[in-house]
C-alpha cells in the first residue's frame, strides 16, 4: 500500500549561532575560530537569513551555521557553514537511542490493543526486509518507500521468502529514538493507517545510522499477513 513519506525537520534546520565581538577580525584568521568544530566553508554575509540559505542551498552537507560578527557597528558577518564534525563539534552528530525490538513491539501491540485490534507478533523475514530497505536508504541519503534498485515494499519481502495476503510499509528519517519516530507515525494519517491494519498479523522494524548522510537516522517497518507455508509437491 503506498502511503506518503514522513520525515521530522532536515539536518540544515539545526539552527544559526550568533557570535558578536568588538573587535576587528581578518578573513584570513576565521580557522582560528573555528578550531576543528566542523567548519567546512566560509562566507561573508550582511544578515543571518543569508546565512541560514547558504546552509540550507547546501542541505546535503550543512547541519548548522555560525555567525560571526567582528564588528556589530558593521554589517558584515563571517557565516561559518558547519558539518557536524570534527572534536569540537557546534553541532555534533549524536547517535540514536539503540532501538529495543521488544519495547517497540509492545508499544505497538499496547496501541492497537486500545483500538480494540489484535497484537502483532514479530517476524524475522519482515524484520530483514525492513533492514535492507533502511541500509538502502541510508547508503543514498534518501527517503522514499521505492529501492534504489526500483524495488517497492512488496518485492523486497517476498525476496525475504515471505508470501503475504497483505503488508503495508512506513519510513522516517532524522528521528533520535523509537518513541519520536512512533508518535511521528500516529500522528500521520497514511502511517497510522499501516499501525492500525486489521487485516496484519506480524511485524518487522530497522533503524540504520549513518551519521556522515543528510538524515542521519533511516528508519523502516512493516506489518504484513502471511500465507501458509508453501509446501513443495511430493512432500508428507
Amino acid at each position: 500500500m503506498g502511503i506518503r513519506n514522513w520525515t521530522v525537520g532536515c539536518a540544515a534546520t539545526l539552527g544559526a549561532v550568533l557570535v558578536m565581538t568588538g573587535s576587528a577580525i581578518a578573513a584570513s584568521d576565521i580557522t582560528t575560530i573555528a578550531d576543528d568544530d566542523g567548519t567546512y566553508k566560509v562566507h561573508i554575509v550582511t544578515s543571518v537569513e543569508a546565512c541560514e540559505a547558504l546552509c540550507n542551498a547546501d542541505i546535503e552537507t550543512c547541519r548548522g551555521s555560525v555567525i560571526h560578527q567582528p564588528d556589530v557597528t558593521k554589517p558584515e558577518m563571517f557565516c561559518r557553514l558547519n558539518d557536524g564534525g570534527g572534536e569540537n563539534a557546534v553541532f555534533p552528530r549524536v547517535p540514536p537511542e539503540t532501538l529495543d525490538f521488544n519495547i517497540a513491539l509492545s508499544d505497538l501491540n499496547a496501541y492497537r490493543v486500545s483500538k480494540g485490534l489484535q497484537t502483532l507478533r514479530y517476524s524475522e523475514k519482515l524484520n530483514l526486509a525492513s533492514e535492507v530497505h533502511a541500509l538502502d536508504l541510508a547508503a543514498t541519503g534518501t527517503i522514499s518507500h521505492t529501492g534504489s534498485d526500483g524495488s517497492g515494499h512488496g518485492e523486497r519481502i517476498q525476496r525475504q521468502g515471505y508470501y503475504f495476503s497483505i503488508a503495508g510499509e512506513n519510513v522516517a528519517t532524522g528521528q533520535m529514538s523509537w518513541d519520536a519516530v512512533f508518535e511521528g507515525w500516529k500522528k500521520s494519517p497514511g502511517h497510522n493507517e499501516n499501525l492500525l491494519r486489521d487485516d496484519v498479523t506480524e511485524f518487522g522494524l530497522a533503524l540504520v545510522y549513518e551519521p556522515d548522510t543528510t538524515y542521519s537516522t533511516y528508519w523502516a517497518m512493516l506489518v504484513a499477513n502471511p500465507f501458509p507455508e508453501r509446501v513443495s509437491p511430493g512432500s508428507n
